[in-house]
């Protein structure tokens, strides 16, 4: 089981790359400094929040979280940059930034003001993680900023920290409250467990950061009705499911918003993502086998890059064509050595642009029940 969760943990930090794709840039001009990670720059007049994507500054109360903020502030305020964007999370531009050719985020690495946060380079490309490494190691072998510390304390530990106090304040003990949360020695398909840093920010900083809670307290044994106004569909699932939304560049640049619902328990982890963007010429088929080379590849990117595990890779079998509310729809099983579960696309073409819904749900043995609610409650309302 202790695969299972970790082919899951591995599918869910994919779960939206069929949606992201190439970067985009943007020239702007930094009018605010935040905090050593995030900052305001100003386009056209309109200003965008910016986050420097894997590079994790001290969180405010830490040492030196003033040190970095203010060292980023001597870099950037006022300047001209460019800002080398994938996606948009949480209100912020997750991006690289450049001045005059350099990567801010590698100098503040270099300069010792910030963690490289490795869990968060899923969309770096091979050079950015050798220098961001490279640049975190020659900073702590010069011992500089943060480095000068005998032992500092990466942010996402002290996150750790501050929340099993808090826990232990609410609950009288850290322990349990961790257990609970996170799933402990447990081995299930909790959304904990599948999620992992989706729902706690401790391990992961892709898109998904948005992600909440649809109730308090849900449970995978107790569903509820979800229905999205702005994307015009509605769906049953189990009432511990998580969403969000956020917004990734097309190949061509233009701005693709979608949304994620996601739901995990023992036996099965239930998604939904939609979206709707240029249609850019695209046929009814051409779309859906785009949309599913981009769904199946990602997964097996992420478990090839994350797992090393070959023997776990999905495929997908075409079962049958669809036709739903008017949107074209294939079905299609998924297969690996440890899950089965099924995938269903629906698309249709609405004036220039082109809606996209991809349902999924992986299973263990016993979990087909749970599958098949979720996947034929979906309604698409008009």
């Amino acid at each position: 089981m202790n695969s299972v969760n970790r082919l899951l943990a591995a599918l869910s930090f994919l779960i939206c790359s069929a949606v992201i794709a190439h970067a985009s840039t943007l020239q702007a001009k930094v009018v605010e400094v935040k905090t050593g990670g995030t900052l305001i720059v100003s386009n056209i007049n309109r200003s965008v929040k910016v986050r420097l994507k894997s590079v994790a500054p001290p969180e405010v109360g830490q040492p030196f979280a003033d040190t970095a903020r203010d060292h980023l502030k001597a870099l950037v305020l006022d300047q001209t940059v460019t800002v080398d964007y994938t996606h948009f999370a949480d209100g912020y531009l997750d991006a690289k930034v450049f001045l005059n050719g350099i990567d801010i985020g590698s100098q503040m690495l270099r300069d010792g003001v910030a963690w490289y946060d490795h869990a968060s380079d899923y969309d770096l490309n091979q050079t950015d993680r050798d220098l961001y490494a490279q640049c975190e190691q020659a900073a702590r072998v010069e011992k500089r900023g943060l480095w000068n510390d005998v032992s500092p304390v990466a942010p996402w530990e002290f996150r750790r920290i501050q929340q099993a106090k808090l826990d232990q304040m609410v609950q009288g003990s850290s322990s349990l409250r961790s257990k609970a949360r996170f799933g402990g020695e447990k081995a299930t398909l909790s959304n904990s467990d599948l999620m992992g840093a989706l729902m706690s920010g401790s391990t992961s900083s892709s898109g998904l950061q948005g992600l909440r809670p649809i109730v308090q307290n849900g449970s995978f044994n107790r569903w509820t009705s979800f229905e999205s106004s702005n994307a015009h569909f509605s769906v049953m699932i189990p009432s511990n499911a998580i969403e969000g939304t956020s917004i990734t560049p097309d190949k061509n640049g233009s701005p693709i918003p979608f949304q994620i619902l996601a739901a995990g328990g023992e036996r099965a982890f239930l998604v939904l993502v939609c979206g709707k963007g240029p249609n850019q010429n695209y046929t009814d088929s051409r779309a859906i086998d785009e949309t599913l080379r981009g769904l199946i590849g990602g997964m097996n990117l992420g478990i090839s890059r994350h797992l090393n595990a070959a023997d776990e890779i999905i495929s997908a079998n075409r079962v049958r064509d669809l036709n739903f509310a008017g949107f074209a729809g294939r079905q299609y099983n998924l297969t690996s050595n440890l899950l089965s579960g099924t995938a269903r696309i629906f698309t249709k073409r609405i004036g220039d642009e082109r809606q996209v819904f991809v349902l999924y749900a992986l299973t263990l043995p016993g979990g087909e029940g749970v599958s098949s609610q979720f996947l034929n409650s979906f309604k698409i309302t008009q």
